[in-house]
């Protein structure tokens, strides 16, 4: 089963992003009104981007990735230009240094939280998700691993990771990253990890040996973060 995500040109010069599992049909609901919301009140929407996946939660991240961009970023996209897209990538990076995103705030429950989960599911690789609100991450939410090699790799429950985000859009925490561990490894991204990174710029917590490190996954890859507990 394949899974698309997609931009739609809505009536006025937005966009609209989402993913499916049925491309055209999800098109054709949009066109007719048949989705309430953003796109039925911007009529008539036109496909002008779409991406095929393997997997839900790829195509789930494409979106939330992508509707995080820049109006110029999105149409570089549109058009396939790529070096555009990594110019404008780069510019958003440098503009950002030395702000106030310095480092994150992290309760101390929730590492206590990591180590134990880590521990109990070795010699398996534990997952789940990092919530919380801006650069606080509030609390730790255990998903699945549904991996077909639990003792190497880790893949977050598909089903979790939606529940998630209805729970964020209904005014919960929202999905500040994700975490994993590593049973025989170290506390910092391997091979696997930067393979799979989609380079969106949420946190990783890795879990190995008795200690909790948090990454940035950007587009230049991951990048060590700093935090402080309270």
């Amino acid at each position: 089963m394949s899974f698309w995500a997609y931009m739609l040109h809505c009536r006025g010069g937005a966009y609209y992003t989402g993913h499916t599992d049925d491309l055209e049909k999800r098109i054709s609901e949009h066109q007719g009104g048949l989705i309430e919301g953003f796109t039925s009140a911007r009529l008539p929407v036109e496909l002008v981007w779409s991406q095929e996946f393997p997997t839900r939660i790829e195509a789930l991240e494409a979106e939330q990735r992508i509707k995080g961009w820049s109006r110029k970023k999105k149409m570089a996209l549109i058009r396939g230009d790529w070096d555009e897209i990594s110019m404008l990538a780069k510019a958003k990076n440098g503009a950002s240094t030395g702000s106030a995103r310095t480092g994150l705030v992290v309760s101390g429950d929730v590492v206590a939280a990591l180590l134990e989960e880590a521990a109990q599911a070795a010699p398996e690789e534990c997952c789940g998700l990092l919530l919380g609100h801006g650069e606080r991450i509030a609390l730790v939410q255990p998903a699945a691993n549904v991996a077909d090699d639990r003792t190497r790799r880790f893949e977050i429950d598909p089903y979790a990771l939606l529940a998630a985000h209805k729970a964020a859009r209904d005014g919960g925490p929202d999905i500040l990253g994700y975490y994993h561990s590593h049973p025989d490894g170290h506390p910092v991204p391997s091979a696997t990890d930067c393979e799979h990174a989609s380079g969106d710029g949420r946190v990783w917590a890795i879990v190995a040996g008795g200690e909790v490190t948090f990454w940035r996954d950007s587009e230049q890859g991951f990048e060590p973060v700093g935090h402080h507990l309270i």
